[in-house]
């Protein structure tokens, strides 16, 4: 099956069900009956990879190449620019491989549409630094995505089975590109001796791509008829468990870690931001919303979202997201279990700030 119609078939396996959700139930808030602050001195501003920005959240990485594709990068564009926050385009290895016009046109339509925005560029991690400089120059873009998929092509008949020299070319391009890199899982997530290895390439950004949002094991084994074992379906480190993993390898270095992965509840993503992700990416809620009840409602559900991110700040008395980092957290359960067994302390995110 071609590139083009597993487009289409994503899409359509993605608006089958509601998309899935993070599983950060088993880190709570602490609540600060004091808080020394005003409603509306509270900021989401946030900083990352050289640039600021209003809000914490970004539209992720989802889809081009089709017609149909063409349609969801207009509409995610338009609300990316109303909204002034990032967006990331699908793998452009469809129209980096095929250069047909019409792929290319898919892509390259949310930069005219949004000429003054930040758009990101994807790539495959096979991708060389030539197909890499062409993605990033397709949409004149502003950062570079590198998607690691290893889960996802074994689990589809016409995969990739072939992933050596990863790193090498990760590192490759991350010192050639004219934009700074990001790396990303796009739903298995990312361990903590692998983002060490992915940090020393030299990328600007980790996007850890956890389970518990889009599932693309369970879809292309439905889009095949692939007979895997259920428990395939269950493959991956959890948004919460690679969150953690990756604070603990690089959260003291200069490289911004972005949480994504069934990202779409505000108490989930605001516990990301806690824990300390820079930014929270959606995408399978966005594109659900998007196509069932159109860009306005998409708009509409993304400012209530970052609303809702006030009030929960407000309730730890921080009124940025710098302060809201060291708000305490209370790990329990099998979160806190998967930590210790791993050789992370739970207990740090609960002595922080005032109670340490």
């Amino acid at each position: 099956m071609s590139r083009l119609h597993r487009k289409n078939d994503h899409l359509y396996e993605v608006l089958r069900k509601m998309p899935g959700r993070a599983d950060f139930s088993e880190i709570s808030f602490v609540h600060n009956c004091l808080p020394d602050c005003d409603l509306q001195s509270i900021s989401l501003e946030t900083s990352y990879m050289g640039r600021t920005y209003r809000s914490p959240l970004f539209i992720n990485a989802m889809t081009g190449g089709t017609d149909l594709a063409l349609r969801v990068n207009i509409s995610l564009s338009l609300a990316a620019k109303n909204l002034a926050i990032p967006m990331a385009l699908g793998s452009q290895m469809v129209a980096l491989e095929s250069k047909s016009l019409k792929a290319v046109r898919s892509f390259r339509i949310a930069r005219m549409l949004n000429p003054g925005g930040s758009l990101w560029a994807n790539v495959g991690s096979y991708a060389d630094t030539l197909l890499a400089l062409r993605a990033i120059k397709m949409i004149d873009a502003d950062a570079l995505q590198i998607h690691l998929n290893a889960a996802q092509e074994l689990a589809m008949p016409e995969g990739e089975d072939k992933f050596s020299g990863m790193i090498t070319r990760i590192r490759d391009v991350a010192i050639s590109s004219t934009v700074p890199v990001i790396v990303k899982e796009v739903g298995s997530g990312i361990a903590k001796k692998e983002a060490r290895l992915i940090a020393e390439c030299g990328v600007k950004g980790i996007d850890v791509g956890g389970s518990g949002g889009t599932n693309f094991i369970d879809i292309e084994g439905g889009r095949s008829g692939q007979a895997l074992h259920p428990e395939f379906k269950e493959w991956g480190i959890s948004t919460a468990n690679s969150l953690l993993e990756v604070i603990e390898a690089v959260g003291e270095s200069d490289i911004d870690i972005f949480a994504s992965g069934g990202m779409h509840n505000p108490f989930d993503i605001a516990k990301a931001l806690a824990i300390g992700a820079r930014a929270v990416g959606m995408a399978g809620m966005p594109l659900y919303i998007l196509m069932n009840y159109g860009r306005q409602a998409l708009c509409n559900w993304i400012r209530n979202i970052e609303d809702q991110l006030k009030l929960i700040m407000m309730m730890t008395g921080s009124t940025d997201l710098v302060q809201f980092r060291d708000t305490p957290l209370v790990i329990t359960g099998y979160t806190a279990e998967w930590m210790c067994r791993r050789g992370l302390d739970p207990d740090r995110y609960a002595r922080r700030g005032n109670d340490e």
